[in-house]
């Protein structure tokens, strides 16, 4: 039951016990002060009110009703609120995911030409704002002969991921047409034109993702290999820390 449902019990609830508390009160004021032999004859006359009790009576029954409404619908957002409240005061942590369709796994197929790449998503999994976040490539395995060393920047932008944005999209790598090697994603002028860089298509290999966060920090370990048709595939091993 959504929000409103609960609202309208809610108000039916209060309603119903004002009726109720009403109910009472009139019973009390037609019995107040009888004598047990008065109060037997009472109990077979029916009750009656001056005007002026009448409009009292129906007066103290609106505000309630009034009252109890108004209290319920500030105490419905404040509900949610605190739920907000309560998410924010979670440690940073960082989620990094993948998948064979897309928007993970893109494969474009033009003119015999196979276009293929992978991507991860990165994830807030915390209640805190992740700021200046950089993604590396690490612990390469087969190795590279890359002389930019074992770890290559991904993305070096510095996003920030607040606790309730949308997963971040980075590529990791990327077949282009017939040829039999692919590469990693990683900007121009951070060794893009790097020769080594390139990767055989018939070679599998391991290495780790690292998300770098103001905050805290993340490695995953995933595996990646081209298949028969030159597409390309990334699987989720585990989490390093």
């Amino acid at each position: 039951m959504g929000w409103g449902g609960d609202v309208a019990k809610d108000v039916a609830k209060v309603i119903i016990s004002t009726g109720a508390l009403g109910a009472i009160g009139l019973v009390w004021q037609h019995f107040y002060g009888s004598t047990p032999e008065s109060a037997y004859q009472k109990a077979f006359n029916p009750i009656q009110l001056l005007q002026w009790q009448v409009w009292l009576w129906a007066a103290i029954t609106v505000f309630l009703v009034a009252f109890g409404v108004s209290a319920l619908l500030r105490r419905r957002p404040s509900d949610n609120g605190s739920a907000d409240d309560s998410a924010s005061t979670l440690e940073p942590k960082i989620a990094i995911v993948t998948g064979e369709a897309a928007p993970y796994g893109i494969t474009d197929v033009q003119a015999g030409q196979v276009n293929s790449s992978v991507k991860i998503g990165i994830k807030n999994a915390g209640g805190k704002t992740l700021s200046n976040c950089k993604v590396y490539i690490e612990k390469i395995s087969p190795q590279l002969n890359s002389p930019g060393g074992p770890s290559l920047l991904l993305d070096g932008t510095g996003f920030q991921l607040r606790h309730n944005d949308p997963e971040k999209f980075i590529e990791v790598a990327a077949h282009w047409g017939n040829n039999d090697k692919f590469r990693f994603s990683i900007p121009a002028g951070v060794g893009f034109f790097d020769s080594s860089l390139w990767m055989d298509d018939d070679t599998r290999r391991t290495f780790a993702i690292r998300v770098n966060a103001t905050e805290c920090e993340r490695s995953a370990l995933f595996e990646i290999w081209a298949d028969e048709s030159r597409r390309l595939h990334l699987k989720f091993l585990n989490y390093i820390n």
